[in-house]
C-alpha cells in the first residue's frame, strides 16, 4: 500500500507498546481503494488505480490484491513463466501477510495464490518489497503517529479530519481518521505544485473477518532469497 505504508515510523520502543495497544482495536474486513493523478510535463493526465482487501484479525493483518477477472487468466500466467527456471513466482500482485507476536516481532510474507506459493521476507529485504517494516502501519494502515503532526479540522460522523499546515515545499496531507475502528476512511495527498494527488478510501464490510491464511497450508515454502540471483 505505497502511500499508507510509507508515511512514518515509530522507535522501536513505542512500536512494541503501540502494537500491544492495537491489538485491543476491533477486527475488521476493509475494502481499501487506492487512486493516483498525475499531470506531467508533455501535458497527458495519467490516473491510476487499484483495490485492496484488506483483513485484521487478531495479531494478523492480510492485504490481499483485488484483480478483476480476466486481468490475469491461467493462459496468460502459464505463457509468463514458460522458459522460466524454478526461480520464477508471479509476486507483482502477491497477497501481504503480515503478523506481530506479544513482543512486537514481525513476520511478513508475501503469498502467491496462483504460484500456490508463501514466500518469508526477511527484514533485509523488506525495502525490496515495499514493506517498511512498520506493525502499526500495517495494522491501522497508516501509522497512528502522523495524527500527532496535522491539526484536527472539521469533524463528520464518520470521524475527525486532520490536515497539515500550507506548505511550498512539501505535500498537504489529510486524513478521515475513525477512533472507533483504529483506521483512517481517507487520506489525500495533495503535491505542493497541484499537478498530483494520491487518494486511498477506506470502506468498512459488513461481514466477520474470515481466516484467508488458513488457505495456504498445502502451499508451497520459500524464502525470499531463493529468488535472488
Amino acid at each position: 500500500m505505497p502511500l499508507l505504508l510509507q508515511m512514518t515510523r515509530l522507535s522501536v520502543s513505542f512500536l512494541w507498546l503501540g502494537s500491544c495497544a492495537a491489538w485491543a482495536a476491533p477486527d475488521l474486513a476493509l475494502e481499501v481503494r487506492h487512486a493516483t493523478v498525475s499531470l506531467g510535463a508533455d501535458g497527458i493526465k495519467r490516473t491510476t488505480h487499484f483495490s485492496e482487501t484488506v483483513i485484521r484479525r487478531g495479531q494478523t493483518v492480510w492485504v490481499e490484491r483485488v484483480v478483476p477477472q480476466g486481468a490475469h487468466s491461467e493462459l496468460e500466467h502459464a505463457q509468463a513463466g514458460a522458459g522460466k527456471d524454478h526461480k520464477h513466482a508471479d509476486l507483482s500482485a502477491a497477497t501481504r501477510w503480515i503478523q506481530s507476536d506479544p513482543k512486537g516481532k514481525i513476520r511478513f510474507r508475501l503469498v502467491s495464490v496462483h504460484d500456490k506459493m508463501v514466500i518469508d521476507i526477511a527484514p533485509a529485504e523488506y525495502g525490496n518489497v515495499g514493506f517498511d517494516g512498520s506493525w502499526l502501519a500495517a495494522y491501522h494502515l497508516i501509522d497512528p503517529a502522523i495524527l500527532k503532526k496535522l491539526k484536527p479540522s472539521e469533524t463528520s460522523g464518520e470521524g475527525q479530519w486532520y490536515e497539515s499546515p500550507s506548505s511550498d515545499k512539501s505535500n498537504r496531507v489529510r486524513v478521515l481518521w475513525n477512533a472507533e475502528k483504529e483506521i483512517p476512511l481517507k487520506v489525500i495527498s495533495l503535491s505542493p505544485n497541484g499537478l498530483s494527488s494520491r487518494t486511498t478510501t477506506v470502506r468498512v464490510l459488513n461481514q466477520s473477518p474470515a481466516k484467508p491464511w488458513e488457505a495456504v497450508g498445502t502451499f508451497t515454502t520459500k524464502d525470499y532469497s531463493d529468488f535472488l540471483d
